[in-house]
């Protein structure tokens, strides 16, 4: 029985299936609209639970039919007619004579009754338009239909009146040309089931109390198959990081992997066998490799789900689980004879050194060789991960006699692994190295899996422990391991001992006679100095500087050259900021180093996120993410550049969603930083979408974290212009007053000059507004928008225009005030900013000009101030004892009457500044 049709019930687990509800829609819609829908979906897809629901949802008055045919039932004529008529003996009673005769017969001789199609189609057609209501007839597995069956039923649809009968017919994805309803449902609306997304597999990694942080490893494990995940989830949530899982799967997995694998027919399953062993191959070097191989059988695959298209005109299984499962079927002669093949093929080099080498255990020295000239090639062209895995291959066959090579190997190993963010790879390294007792490379394989756990501080602890023991009185390995001590507390929040940490590091390292470190320990030091506004910060960066001139052995992320960089974005010196942020982009992209690009490309995000060039920060945004999720990084920091970039470039509600997935990897790592500017951005969502209170409660998340953490640069994370806002719009003028004039009065010059000290005028502004000093809310504002777009921070510019044309509003200047609004709304959409410049909704009022709350009644005017406030419907309805129904008519006649579509439309027309 398939794991689908397991559930034919629909008590499928829901979370199993995220965007299930919406599939059902979709399908009901279709029926409702057409009277007929075609499903498809790979294996597991959750093909049988969706016509499980759509007939469960079906109304009383519906006669629902099922069909669910079965692998071989193709072979057996009116079979699958047999069982659709088996329970309605009854209704065929009814029937005239010779039609109820023919029917019955089937029913009886199922396989033998004489196949009269047209007489079978006739009577079926007389059985459904006979008596009162309608039918739903739902058909799963159609690729298991006998042909004759399929003529028949499908005719017989086509013969009666139109929304007679309905039809729902479902098919797995690698059978559809199987398919035999004659094209009779060639153009009906088709609903696709697919593979989880990385965001649906973390939604059930969550909600099965596993950490959001192994959420993508798992998703690659399991390609996003719902079963899959279930399966992995619920046997392992405790285990280590499942990237280059090791070991016996658990049986249920394997189990799972071999239904999905058999789910395409044999010939196909066979040709997939030996693409387990090539590494992402062209369909060009497929064909080379297997000239037998028939094209079909690699489409069928692709239908299947089990293969999935990559750029270059490459294959790859969607599943790191399944492809293991695939190639640990193939016998020891049979793997070294694809191997011989592949490399026999490869027009790549190392591709072919690397598949010459596995294809012998025990290699010639100029094969052992060749590898090693491989994986240098792929370090030096910018591929550590696979030079990697070549080393580690070549040292698990190099002979025992050969200690040094072997131990050599293994440290390249990790060193590359480290680069390419590879901490399994490392980790893997390291073991190896531990067992061998080999000390010194040990450390450096263990500094290297610390450099490739990103964010993730809890294995950084204990491989920093074990790292510490082994190297003992070795300053350069003590420098290098202070340095990763630094991170782990910068990260963690503390930042006296990050400052220390890194001045030992530098102590050491000088010791060691190591320039390159000492540089990087000098660059660590002075980010901690300018995050606690330390006055030594600016030396340190500039003897950093001068330090590392003609080092060529730093990372990216560790060159004083990017801390200079990231001071200039943060002092809104964005030109030269985004000059530098791209010659560091080639160096990071030409060295393969996932985290040295991931922050580079951060950088970016950022950096247009705060110009307000949407479609830019969006695309950086969106690298940096998948370079996090391709390695396994923690995607905290990845989540909070994307959340930014969708603040400034698609929409406020995907900005809320992937901010809430970085405040919660970003938690259970214990990454203070991370928490803090994840939080940060649902605040400022809630704060420009009407909802002040909440944006309040998180802004003082923020306050409090950052004040735990020691930050004391505004400049940074810039809250506290927010903050002030949100709590005057929230009716608490006297703190946001307080909240002002503190943070003012310990700004420098610099701070004021930056766009933090416009955001401080402009939110003086909404708090003079709130009291009717209209007047001066004005001028404040007319001077934040001219600051603000001397620095080049055009979305700014464009709120502070937005929230001017809502004081000029407010005064009943409406015509000045529609011209601001339309000029905020042109700066908006130059930045591909539009979910901005829907909140420049018309600001001219009634024809009568006597503004158009003057016409509103009294229960709308509560409901606006109470949207206003951030109530929801429901809490709305709580606090005037009414339904959340007649909430709900109100706001949509108070809708239509101000001529907004949303809350954020209606809080953005009636909130004075």
């Amino acid at each position: 029985m398939s794991a689908d049709r397991a559930r034919s019930d629909g008590t499928g687990d829901a979370l199993l299936w995220p965007s299930f509800t919406t599939r059902l829609r979709e399908v009901n819609d279709a029926l409702a609209g057409c009277g007929h829908v075609a499903i498809s979906g790979t294996w597991g897809s959750g093909r049988s639970t969706l016509l499980a629901a759509v007939a469960r949802s079906a109304p009383p008055s519906v006669r629902v039919l099922r069909l669910t045919p079965g692998p071989g039932d193709e072979r057996y004529p009116l079979g699958a007619l047999a069982q659709l008529l088996a329970p309605l003996a009854r209704a065929v009673d009814s029937l005239p004579t010779a039609h109820a005769a023919r029917l019955r017969e089937v029913v009886d001789r199922p396989g033998t009754a004489p196949a009269d199609r047209p007489a079978l189609r006739t009577a079926l057609a007389e059985l459904f338009g006979a008596g009162p209501g309608t039918w739903l007839v739902t058909v799963d597995d159609a690729q298991w239909l006998d042909e004759v069956s399929a003529a028949v039923l499908f005719g017989a649809v086509r013969a009666v009146d139109a929304g007679r009968v309905q039809t729902a017919v479902a098919r797995q994805t690698a059978w559809a040309g199987a398919s035999r309803d004659g094209g009779a449902f060639d153009h009906v609306p088709r609903v696709r089931l697919g593979l989880l997304t990385l965001e649906e597999t973390i939604a059930f990694v969550q909600d099965r109390g596993v950490r959001v942080g192994r959420g993508p490893a798992i998703h690659r494990a399991c390609g996003g198959h719902p079963l899959l995940v279930r399966a992995l989830v619920d046997g392992r949530a405790g285990t280590a990081p499942l990237t280059g899982l090791t070991g016996e799967l658990p049986p249920d997995v394997g189990e799972l992997c071999e239904s999905w694998l058999a789910s395409v027919p044999r010939p196909v399953r066979t040709a997939l066998t030996p693409l387990a062993l090539a590494e992402q191959p062209t369909r060009l070097h497929i064909r080379r490799t297997w000239p037998a191989l028939d094209e079909r059988h690699i489409a069928d695959a692709l239908a299947a789900g089990l293969l999935r298209p990559l750029p270059g005109d490459r294959v790859g299984f969607a599943a790191d689980l399944v492809r293991r499962h695939a190639a640990a079927a193939i016998s020891g002669d049979e793997r070294a004879a694809a191997h011989r093949a592949l490399a026999a093929t490869a027009t790549d080099p190392v591709l072919a050194a690397r598949h010459e080498l596995l294809s012998a255990d025990r290699p010639t020295p100029q094969q052992l060789n060749r590898a090693d000239d491989a994986a240098r090639t792929a370090r030096e062209g910018g591929d550590p991960a696979l030079a990697a895995d070549i080393l580690l291959a070549a040292a698990r066959r190099t002979p025992s006699a050969q200690r040094g090579r072997h131990l050599g190997r293994l440290t390249s190993a990790a060193l590359d692994a480290g680069a390419a963010g590879r901490a399994d790879l490392a980790l893997g390294a390291a073991r190896a190295l531990a067992e061998a007792r080999a000390g010194t490379e040990e450390v450096v394989a263990l500094l290297a899996a610390v450099d490739a756990s990103g964010q993730d501080l809890a294995a950084m602890d204990q491989l920093l422990v074990r790292a510490r023991h082994l190297a003992r009185s070795r300053p350069a390995l003590l420098a290098a391991i202070d340095m990763r001590s630094a991170i782990r507390h910068n990260l963690a929040g503390r930042p006296r001992q990050a400052r220390q940490d890194a001045q030992r590091a530098v102590r050491a390292a000088r010791q060691a006679h190591r320039p390159d470190l000492a540089a990087a320990a000098l660059t660590m030091q002075a980010r901690i100095e300018r995050i606690t506004a330390h006055p030594s910060a600016s030396g340190t960066l500039h003897e950093a500087l001068a330090l590392a001139t003609g080092q060529a052995h730093l990372a990216v992320r560790e060159t004083p050259q990017y801390l200079a960089c990231r001071h200039a974005f943060y002092d809104d010196r964005l030109d030269v900021a985004e000059t530098t942020l791209h010659e560091l982009l080639v160096a990071a992209e030409a060295s393969g180093s996932a985290e040295d690009l991931q922050e580079v490309l951060r950088s970016l995000a950022e950096l247009n996120a705060r110009r307000g060039v949407g479609p830019r920060a969006v695309h950086f945004g969106e690298r940096a993410l998948e370079v996090s999720r391709d390695v396994g990084l923690s995607l905290g920091p990845a989540w909070y550049s994307r959340a930014l970039a969708a603040l400034c470039g698609t929409s406020f509600t995907e900005a809320a969603r992937f901010a809430r997935l970085g405040e919660a990897a970003s938690r259970e790592v214990d990454d203070q930083v991370f928490t803090s500017r994840n939080v940060f951005v649902q605040g400022l969502v809630d704060l420009v979408t009407g909802r002040p209170a909440r944006a309040v409660d998180q802004l003082h998340r923020v306050a409090d974290l950052e004040q735990r953490q020691g930050v004391r640069d505004v400049c940074m994370l810039r809250w506290h212009p927010e903050l002030v806002e949100a709590l005057a719009l929230a009716g608490h003028g006297a703190q946001a007053q307080e909240t002002l004039v503190r943070h003012r009065d310990a700004a420098g010059p610099r701070e004021l000059a930056t766009g933090w000290g416009a955001g401080l005028l402009r939110a003086e502004a909404v708090l003079h507004a709130q009291t009717k000093d209209h007047r001066r809310a004005a001028e404040l504002l007319e001077r934040a928008a001219e600051q603000f777009g001397g620095l080049g921070l055009t979305l700014d510019r464009a709120r502070t225009y937005l929230a001017l044309s809502r004081t000029q509003r407010a005064c009943r200047h409406y015509a000045a005030a529609r011209r601001t609004a339309e000029r905020a709304a042109g700066l908006f959409d130059a930045g591909g900013a539009a979910h901005w410049a829907a909140l420049c909704v018309p600001t001219r009022p009634a024809p009568d000009e006597r503004g158009a709350e003057g016409s509103l009644t009294e229960a709308e005017t509560v409901m606006a101030d109470a949207v206003l406030r951030g109530a929801s419907n429901k809490e709305i309805a709580q606090e005037l004892f009414v339904s959340v129904k007649t909430v709900e008519a109100t706001l949509s006649r108070l809708y239509r009457k101000l001529d907004v579509r949303s809350r954020s439309q209606l809080a953005a027309l009636l909130r004075p500044a």
